[in-house]
This record gives structure tokens, C-alpha cells and sequence, in this order.
């Protein structure tokens, strides 16, 4: 998905209406309006191609109104759901991807460690990596005779408790890079006050253009492991309920600054 799509879906989801509780609106007349008239307005039937968005008729004004679908909700916050994610119940069992590849064959180990990464396994040595569960990425190229996934060998263990679970999840996942880019979410959030007291279109849009880059960049490095797998001192989750607090403020600055809205 391409970039100025993803921030389309971000501010149709936090800059434009509660998160949870989406409704149809005329999105010309918001401020997302202002940001579509930049270019992104041709995105709009495309999104609904997609099953991204949704629309339907005003019966009184014949205004066509927009609104996100479950889909589209999901593709904003960059297809994972991190409350979801920590929330989720765990079974004690750990996934092990074992390989076996000769060091000749690098392209392959490339490819397999890059599929593995990017299904958020964690490498706990060499050629073993681990997950709380099976990524569906994972799931279908296991099937696949050919893929890069054919040399690959999952295995069940059971956990050992919390003292080896902990030490296999610090073995397994960079927790320093992590919150570091936890860091930088916060850097970004912490300046919206300077934005809300510029009032102005221009530097909201900015503002959450780097606020999205800088939580995607977040997401992309986090396993967004169970809660009962969490390192001390793992930012996530207080980082994730601040900018809620602060996207909402964003949505109601956007309001104000959208055409015709009246200073509340």
C-alpha cells in the first residue's frame, strides 16, 4: 500500500471520527477534505475497490457519504491491532522455525530469515527462531513445496516457566531498539501542543504524517507479544494509550480546522 493511501486511511481513522465507532460523513466538507484536494482524491474509488471504504447517499442533500469498513480500520493502523495483540491469550506454547541451509546457499538463508522477520519471529540463535504463534504469513508458505520456507521445520515447546520464558524473549527480540522506537513516538507526540497552538491546517498535516511514520516504524520492530511476555520496562502499551489521548486532540483541533467549522 502506498504511503499517501496509508496516511489517507490514518486520518480518515483518528482525524475524522471516534476509531471504534465509525459513521458516514461528507468527507469534502472535513478537514481530510483539505488533505484529499492535495492529490489524494482520486484515492477515494479506489479505496472502495479495495473494500477499504464504504459510501452510501444522503436521502436529504444527495451528498455522497463516506465511512471506513473493519477492513479499512485494520489497514490504518498498519494491519495489526497492538491492544489485540497484547490482550490476546497465550497457550504456553512456543513455535520453533528451525533451517538447515549450507553456508553456500546464503541467498536462501537471506530469504528465509527475511520471511521469518518479517512474520515477527524472533531469532533466538543461529537458524532457530521462535513465536507465540504460527504467523499466517508463515502458515501458507509452509505449504508451499517451493518456497524459500521448504527447508524450514516447526516445532512445539512447552514453556518452562516465566524466568526461562523471559530470558528466551530478550535472547530472541531487540527490546533496546524497541523502545527506542517507542522513544521517537513519544518525541512526535510530545509535540503536538506546538502544532494545536499554531492552528493551522498545514502543521496538523505535517504533524501526523511523522506521528504515523514514527508509530508504523514502532510496530514494524515490536513482536507485539502477549502481555504475560512482556520485559520490564516494555513502553508499548503506555505509549499506545498517550497517543490515543493525543490523536484524539488531534481530531478535535481537525474539526475546527476543517472548511467552515466554527472555532468551539
Amino acid at each position: 500500500m502506498k504511503a499517501k493511501t496509508e496516511l489517507l486511511l490514518h486520518r480518515l481513522l483518528w482525524l475524522a471520527d471516534k476509531p471504534m465507532r465509525p459513521t458516514f460523513r461528507n468527507i469534502e466538507d472535513s478537514f481530510e477534505g483539505w488533505a484529499y484536494h492535495q492529490g489524494l482524491l482520486p484515492q477515494i474509488r479506489r479505496l472502495e475497490a479495495q473494500g477499504l471504504l464504504e459510501s452510501t447517499t444522503d436521502e436529504l442533500s444527495g451528498r455522497r457519504l463516506h465511512r471506513l469498513t473493519e477492513a479499512g480500520r485494520i489497514a490504518a493502523t498498519g494491519g495489526r491491532d497492538p491492544e489485540s495483540a497484547w490482550s490476546a491469550p497465550w497457550d504456553q506454547q512456543w513455535r520453533l522455525f528451525l533451517f538447515d541451509i549450507p553456508e553456500v546457499e546464503s541467498s536462501k538463508r537471506r530469504l528465509l530469515n527475511r520471511a521469518l522477520a518479517r512474520a515477527g519471529c524472533g531469532c533466538l540463535q543461529g537458524s532457530v527462531w521462535i513465536s507465540t504463534h504460527l504467523p499466517a504469513s508463515l502458515e501458507a508458505i509452509l505449504a508451499e513445496e517451493d518456497s524459500e520456507c521448504s527447508h524450514l521445520l516447526l516445532l512445539l515447546a512447552a514453556s518452562k516457566g516465566k524466568i526461562v520464558d523471559g530470558r528466551m524473549v530478550l535472547a530472541a527480540w531487540d527490546f533496546t531498539a524497541i523502545g527506542a522506537g517507542y522513544e521517537a513516538v513519544l518525541e512526535v507526540l510530545d509535540q503536538f501542543p506546538q502544532v494545536a497552538g499554531a492552528a493551522d491546517a498545514e502543521a496538523l498535516a505535517d504533524w501526523t504524517a511523522r506521528e504515523l511514520a514514527a508509530w508504523r516504524k514502532a510496530l514494524a520492530a515490536d513482536p507485539l507479544l502477549p502481555a504475560v511476555l512482556h520485559p520490564k520496562d516494555y513502553p508499548g502499551p503506555e505509549v499506545s494509550q498517550k497517543r490515543r489521548k493525543v490523536l484524539e486532540q488531534a481530531a478535535r483541533l481537525a474539526r475546527t480546522l476543517a472548511p467552515g467549522a466554527h472555532p468551539r
